[in-house]
């Protein structure tokens, strides 16, 4: 029944109400005698202070004065101008039958003040048993009340549209609210299906390197009879082998969930065959190599596969593809910078929700390590940097 309201909200409708309170009571109550036109001016005020925190109950009030009004045989007041106010907090904040109810009032109410009031003014001075009398009070009430009837509920109508306005905002901000949990939701699942896919790029890695490792320390058994100095190169294979899977194992630390892959991982080696299927798919890729390539572990190389993979996809996808896509790879000692370049298509292909390949780059570059980033700029074009630092294992073999 009430409706709950800020503190400043309540404050400034005890102000409002006690304003319009003092004022009518200065113009009414000076020139009226009895009771009835303080229960009037009363009931209107109280109905005015009331028609936030309950409409019906305000409207209740408002309609118990009219009726003191009515009985008392009183003209029409300027408090009467409070059931406009009510009228309006019936549309905009009430229920569904305090809704309803203040339609009702804005009808009925019309009707009896239109009449009440030609019947007040044809009373003053004129002999009503006239059939011409009473002709006039008819007329003048049923235009009276098409009137007060359209002034009525025009106040409740505007108060329904500020109430449909409010609602449509609420349910545009909640909207908004639930696409951007969703997004984040989407993104959270996003991210942790790449690392479990990196996961699983890791256990093909280590299950490698630990067959290799095993395969040269069988045969460093038998050569150390027949070969002595073979078992030089086969303990320098099992270092280089233990020592790149090393920085493998180490990116398993973060305690990822793993299942085993169904097929080998993509390394450095297979970059060509990326770049050309991606021409054959109608895409103008143009590779720019500097720098001479350090050793790198295979969870490195994956991660730079897989960014490179993911950044030629989307330029594939929402690209375009009458414009050529520079990748840029720039080798130093201590890593190597990934750039990717593409121009935008003029009209966007249809998103999927949330972009799935990004979250996933940046948490490949992550794991290994380095960082990714991207960037459009004012002229249409989408960049996508990263960078994939070599592990200082790997530089001190290399340096070797």
């Amino acid at each position: 029944m009430f409706r709950r309201l800020s503190p400043p909200q309540i404050t400034v409708d005890i102000v409002v109400a006690a304003l319009f309170g003092l004022v009518v009571a200065s113009i009414e109550l000076p020139f009226s005698d009895g009771m009835a036109p303080v229960i009037v001016a009363l009931g209107m005020t109280a109905s005015l202070a009331l028609r936030r925190l309950s409409p019906g109950l305000a409207l209740g009030v408002a309609w118990l004065a009219v009726a003191v009004q009515l009985t008392g045989a009183m003209q029409p007041v300027p408090s009467n101008l409070a059931i406009l106010a009510v009228l309006y907090a019936t549309g905009c904040y009430g229920g569904t039958w305090v809704r309803w109810a203040g339609l009702a009032s804005a009808i009925v109410g019309g009707v009896i003040a239109a009449t009440y009031t030609s019947f007040i003014f044809f009373s003053t001075g004129y002999d009503l048993t006239q059939m011409a009398d009473f002709s006039g009070v008819v007329i003048a009430s049923v235009f009276g009340s098409i009137a007060a009837i359209f002034v009525f509920t025009l106040a409740w109508t505007i108060g329904l549209l500020v109430r449909t306005s409010q609602a449509a905002k609420a349910e545009s901000v909640r909207r908004r609210q639930a696409q951007e949990e969703q997004r984040l939701a989407e993104q959270t699942v996003v991210v942790e299906q790449e690392r479990n896919r990196i996961a699983r790029d890791m256990h093909d890695v280590v299950a490698h390197s630990l067959a290799v490792v095993i395969a040269q320390a069988d045969g460093a058994r038998y050569a150390q009879k027949g070969d002595p100095e073979a078992m030089d190169s086969t303990l320098e294979t099992i270092a280089e082998t233990a020592r790149g899977a090393l920085g493998d194992v180490r990116l398993l630390l973060a305690e990822l969930r793993h299942r085993q892959g169904d097929g080998p991982q993509p390394l450095l080696t297979d970059l060509d065959a990326l770049f050309e299927q991606m021409r054959g798919a109608g895409l103008d890729v143009r590779v720019n190599i500097s720098g001479t390539q350090p050793p790198l572990p295979t969870g490195h190389q994956i991660a730079i596969y897989r960014i490179l993979q993911e950044a030629l996809t989307n330029a594939l996808r929402h690209g375009n593809r009458s414009e050529p896509v520079r990748v840029d790879l720039h080798w130093q000692n201590a890593g190597v910078a990934v750039r990717v370049d593409n121009v935008v298509a003029p009209i966007p292909s249809p998103s999927d929700g949330v972009g799935h390949g990004l979250p996933g780059m940046h948490e490949r570059a992550a794991l290994v390590g380095g960082w990714f980033t991207t960037e459009r700029t004012e002229d249409s074009r989408f960049v996508v940097s990263a960078y994939i630092p070599v592990p200082k294992l790997a530089q001190m073999g290399a340096n070797r």
